[in-house]
């Protein structure tokens, strides 16, 4: 017997609860600590902050299947859904625009009690540009369903899910396992971080449509998060996933093939832990944003607004090799001349560190 779904206790997976109450406490106080920072926000950095991470969680959600997209493609689908910046207008790439509507469809159906009809809801958002998956639809075909690497001759299988022919019965006890879910001794938080680790793992190892099985099951994992806390939960564990995925993968394998899953636990509670920290880091660089930009925006004019806004975009020190006078031409579409004496007062008003000389000058932003 290969795989775990073979056996006749399936889905009783065993771990010892005892083992993650250490795990569970670290998660409380992170929790505690980004809501405590959040409350605290403008609506407008709030809005910027549920951004960025939803953000990260489309583009890296992707990136672990190996679909890339450009950020400012994914970033003009959200404002437009999001009502954030009218005059921004959709992304010409239809996938891109497809994960960014599934990324805020999971988020709005957070208190909805998950439904199998609700999955293939979402199955249908994401895959409903692709000219080859059947949006929406379990898989039928009566070929096994194997997660495969190698060329020919020298095939590894990695998994093999449950043939299509017996989904429909796994299907409907995976949706009563999940709204029956168990463990309320644990409390809130324990509950939640237990219920998003083992559904996602029961849908991997389902794998119930023909494509997506990733990207919904990762937001599935969300999506347990938030209905158990009642409440949205801001995060990204794709982002944390996609650092390693060689390790999420082995660990979700190993998995598979066994009842016992504090290996998993452990590997998928340490990824919301770390996921956790990080979006403490988003707040608090927003919050430190904001700043900057009040200190600074009355001196400055609309060029040199829109050439910080894009140094900033991406996360404090992101702006790959600093802003030089050829880079501010590019974004602002100004002359060489009104580059150079705009470059020059932000660095004279303080906003700018410069360094170099000559044509090697190059500024970066002043966050002290």
């Amino acid at each position: 017997m290969d795989y775990f779904w073979q056996h006749s206790e399936f889905p009783n997976f065993h771990f010892k609860i005892e083992e993650h109450i250490n795990d569970f406490q670290e998660f409380a106080t992170q929790l505690g600590e980004v809501n405590g920072l959040f409350v605290n926000v403008s609506e407008t950095n709030k809005q910027e902050i549920i951004l960025q991470v939803i953000l990260s969680e489309a583009l890296k959600t992707s990136e672990i299947e190996g679909e890339y997209f450009s950020r400012e493609d994914i970033m003009s689908s959200l404002q437009k859904q999001l009502g954030i910046a009218d005059y921004v207008t959709l992304s010409k790439d239809k996938r891109a625009n497809a994960i960014s509507e599934l990324m805020l469809q999971v988020r709005n159906d957070y208190q909805n009690p998950l439904t199998l009809q609700m999955l293939r809801q979402w199955h249908q958002t994401l895959m409903k540009f692709d000219k080859i998956v059947h949006e929406g639809e379990w898989r039928a075909s009566e070929n096994p369903m194997q997660i495969i690497s190698g060329r020919a001759g020298k095939i590894e299988i990695h998994f093999e899910a449950p043939p299509s022919k017996d989904l429909p019965r796994l299907l409907i006890d995976f949706e009563k396992w999940y709204q029956c879910f168990p463990y309320q001794e644990i409390g809130q938080i324990g509950r939640a971080m237990l219920r998003a680790a083992l559904v996602h793992l029961y849908f991997e190892t389902l794998h119930p449509f023909e494509d997506g099985n990733g990207r919904i099951g990762r937001a599935l994992a969300e999506k347990a998060l938030a209905e158990t806390l009642q409440k949205p939960v801001i995060i990204s564990i794709s982002k944390k996933i996609e650092e390693n995925k060689k390790e999420y993968y082995e660990t979700l394998k190993r998995a598979q093939r066994t009842q016992e899953v504090s290996n998993w636990l452990h590997y998928f509670f340490n990824i919301l832990i770390e996921a956790q920290k990080e979006v403490e880091e988003t707040v608090l660089y927003v919050i430190e944003k904001a700043l900057y930009f009040d200190r600074f925006k009355k001196q400055l004019n609309e060029r040199q607004l829109k050439a910080i806004e894009k140094m900033t975009e991406n996360g404090k020190d992101s702006f790959e090799g600093g802003m030089t006078a050829k880079k501010y031409i590019g974004i602002t579409k100004t002359s060489k001349a009104t580059a150079t004496r705009d470059l020059q007062l932000l660095f004279e008003i303080g906003a700018f560190i410069r360094e170099g000389e000559g044509r090697s000058v190059k500024y970066k932003v002043n966050w002290e």
